[in-house]
């Protein structure tokens, strides 16, 4: 089981992730529509605008603040090249001057 860092703090699974898009699209806003009128959207951006959608392959969409592009990357990393990138991650030092750290 392999897991991706999609932004604000946040891992997905990435076996299950079956397409990322761009979500300023008519067929995206259809899909996200769709997925917040059944209860299956996922906010993962923490409030901050939508870079791209995560479907998973139960159709739940999660929300990213980071690009395709970027998630992309990520996903095809390595263990140590993940665990190189998250320790260096500027948005640590954000979540950690809130009072939150890695460990939570």
């Amino acid at each position: 089981m392999k897991f991706a860092h999609i932004g604000m703090n946040n891992v997905v699974q990435t076996d299950r992730v079956k397409a990322i898009i761009m979500p300023k699209t008519k067929t995206a806003n259809r899909i996200l529509e769709t997925a917040k009128a059944n209860g299956s959207f996922i906010d993962a951006s923490r409030g901050r605008s939508h870079r791209a959608l995560l479907i998973l392959d139960d159709w739940t969409v999660i929300a990213s603040c980071k690009t395709p592009e970027t998630l992309t990357k990520r996903f095809n990393q390595t263990p140590e090249e993940l665990a190189a990138e998250y320790h260096n991650d500027p948005e640590l030092e954000l979540l950690e001057a809130d009072g939150e750290s890695e460990e939570e």
